[in-house]
């Protein structure tokens, strides 16, 4: 299902808390003693379940169209009927995978990361009604739903599909049965789950409403489940505030984890399917005020023709069921104080290089979604130090400590505008320097009891970068 929810300020901070690694297919059970208000979860379980809840709000804007299948049950090309909140799977083959596939994997490039809800094997959006996935006339169905993470590595040799017999024509337009979708290509990763039972009768919330009450409820049996060794860094720092910080995915052993699901339409004849475009939430990491970021759009044009794509006032040719690497740019400006989070949304359009190809449609339009942690590059702190005239000075009273604000570590402290009692400053020493994260001001010089009158004066300077929290 395609979940668009509305996109949101999010409010979370980034910590280095990787998740154990358990075997593939493997339930971790719980601790003696660890039941409690958390769905029966361990403590650390349970941060990292209320983490996982409150970063799905990051990627609620993400579109997708997936199915989930962490046991590997189903087999691409089956027909798929998926109409108010129920996904069927029929016996039907509607689509027949080309010969070729391999599974030949990148597992240190992750394209696609995500997380969200699901029941069953089926995604769904974090405010969605639903009500439709526990009716059909069953009293007291009880389904499973997921808190997931999701990760899937690169494919080198991507899956692409032609249509079956079964598949009947009508015009330019072609059906399979009831089907409205097929199984497509297989997702190779890892997934991370806190599954429960839920009951009809629990139903009385949107999606994420839902899930929040059912873990934070000691009399619910929580169960987390992983495969494929999935980590995520981050996690239990989405509970502290602040502006959101990046997660960190990584796969150590990928495995087939779900399917994309591609309508049926995209096996008809002429027909000119979406193509991949990966990662769907594009993450430009921390890029100052007036810098350029960069990253990397991996495109898969699933068509059996030559594409161009459109983007950024730049076009580039993706060969026929071929992939292409394209650069987006973000060079992000504003006024915050400190680090604040930028969020975008671009298209890629996509048009036949043949102008003339009979295909329907006559183009295809991705949407991406891009987010930048930014602010300004430097900042200076400054103040004005002297130790007065006299001929024994209070050189103490010069000792000064400047610190960096909020989002900002220091990168160098200088003393500037040096002035001295006798007017070369040759025995006189100044102090500027970092410690303890601040900058350290100071300076002494000659005592004179008798004759003269000593002093220094500097302007203590403390240059601060842009250093988002981890």
């Amino acid at each position: 299902m395609r979940a668009r929810p509305p996109l949101r300020a999010l409010a979370s901070v980034l910590a280095v808390a990787p998740l154990l690694a358990a075997c593939p297919g493997r339930d971790v059970p719980h601790p003696s003693g660890a039941i409690g208000d958390c769905g029966g979860l361990a403590p650390a379980e349970c941060k990292r379940a209320q983490g996982m809840i409150a970063a799905t709000r990051v990627y609620s804007n993400v579109t997708h169209d997936l199915i989930l299948d962490p046991t590997s049950s189903f087999a691409p090309g089956r027909g798929v009927e998926r109409s108010s909140g129920v996904t069927k799977v029929h016996p039907t083959q509607c689509a027949s995978p080309r010969a070729g596939v391999a599974h030949d994997v990148d597992a240190q490039t992750v394209d696609f990361a995500y997380v969200g809800l699901a029941i069953d094997e089926t995604i769904v959006g974090l405010d969605e009604d639903i009500t439709p996935y526990f009716s059909g006339g069953v009293e007291g169905r009880t389904r499973k739903v997921r808190l997931v993470a999701l990760a899937f590595v690169r494919d080198k040799d991507p899956q692409f599909f032609e249509a079956s017999s079964d598949v009947t024509y009508q015009g330019a337009g072609c059906a399979c049965g009831t089907s409205t979708h097929f199984v497509g290509a297989v997702k190779m990763g890892g997934m991370l789950s806190y599954e429960m039972n839920v009951k009809a009768g629990e139903v009385h919330a949107r999606a994420l409403e839902l899930v929040k009450v059912k873990v934070g409820r000691s009399d619910t049996a929580v169960t987390q489940h992983q495969v494929g060794g999935l980590e995520v860094d981050g996690l239990e720092a989405q509970l502290e505030g602040g502006p959101p910080r990046p997660l960190s995915f990584r796969v150590k052993n990928p495995v087939p984890v779900a399917y994309a699901l591609y309508p049926v339409s995209d096996v008809c004849k002429l027909s000119l399917p979406v193509p991949e475009v990966s990662p769907p939430l594009v993450d430009f990491g921390d890029v100052p005020y007036g810098k350029t970021g960069q990253r990397l759009l991996h495109i898969v044009n699933r068509a059996t023709l030559d594409l161009y794509a459109d983007h950024g006032g730049a076009t580039y040719a993706v060969p026929a069921q071929g992939s292409l690497d394209v650069p987006v740019t973000w060079k992000p400006s504003g006024d915050a104080p400190g680090c604040e989070v930028q969020t975008r949304e671009e298209t890629l359009v996509f048009t036949p290089r043949d102008a003339s190809a009979p295909v329907v449609p006559k183009q295809q339009a991705v949407r991406v979604v891009e987010r930048v942690r930014t602010g300004r590059p430097t900042v200076e702190r400054r103040e004005r130090i002297d130790s007065g005239e006299a001929r024994k000075p209070n050189y103490a009273a010069t000792n000064r400590e400047l610190a960096c604000p909020p989002d900002y570590v220091v990168e160098s402290c200088k003393a500037e505008a040096t002035q001295c009692g006798d007017g070369k400053c040759d025995k006189y020493a100044f102090v500027a320097h970092e410690q303890g994260g601040k900058c350290q001001f100071g300076c002494s010089g000659p005592d004179s009891l008798v004759f003269g009158s000593n002093h220094c004066r500097f302007e203590a300077v403390a240059t601060c970068k842009l250093r988002c929290p981890p």
